[in-house]
């Protein structure tokens, strides 16, 4: 699992369980980012991508710019590797599902110059609606839009003494359960190996 998309998820889910001010509305978000939906393989994904392809490593990230905006595609990659030595430990005997080595595509972070956040606020409510999530005190925080199956955050930074934002997050909730359990379970994996380690 790649920092990038751990980090991703552990900072959206900081956001959602602090809500200074949250209200009930819902809110209609698209389940993916442009065309691509969540879950689509990063092979599927990249005739859709938007800007002009800097950098990827095949299986879990795509960065591609479009003058200053840069767009990070993150996918969700599991080693096959891992999964079936896993598997062989539990004792699995079920068919094993076909090899898959390429991640699933679960967020997507825009990165841009300094903007204005009301500015860009505005835009996003244009399109989505107000706000459901707020967190921002001292021009800091996060401003976002949640549904059940995707979440939209405009992070906020101080610049100059006035909300200004940098970069916006959009990041697919269901995935981002399958990372959280992902990534437990193989902390957990690596604790006990080394508990291990220590009794000769």
């Amino acid at each position: 699992m790649k920092r990038t998309a751990v980090l991703t998820f552990m900072v959206v889910m900081i956001s959602l369980c602090l809500p200074a001010q949250e209200n009930k509305q819902s809110v209609s978000i698209p389940e993916g980012y442009g065309s691509i939906t969540w879950g689509t393989l990063l092979s599927g994904a990249r005739s859709s991508i938007r800007g002009k392809m800097v950098f990827t490593d095949e299986k879990s990230v795509i960065v591609t710019k479009d003058g200053e905006l840069k767009y990070t595609y993150g996918f969700f990659y599991v080693d096959p590797g891992e999964t079936e030595a896993e598997a062989a430990k539990e004792g699995e005997s079920q068919q094993a599902p076909a090899k898959v080595d390429e991640g699933k595509l679960f967020y997507v972070i825009l990165s841009f110059p300094y903007l204005n956040l009301q500015d860009v606020r505005k835009k996003y409510t244009e399109k989505y609606g107000a706000p459901n999530i707020e967190n921002v005190e001292k021009n800091q925080g996060a401003v976002a839009w949640d549904d059940p199956k995707s979440i939209i955050v405009i992070w906020v930074d101080d610049y100059e003494g006035k909300p200004y934002t940098r970069r916006v997050s959009y990041v697919s909730k269901e995935i981002a359960k399958e990372v959280n359990d992902y990534s437990f379970r193989m902390f957990n994996k690596t604790e006990l190996e080394l508990i291990k380690a220590l009794v000769p």
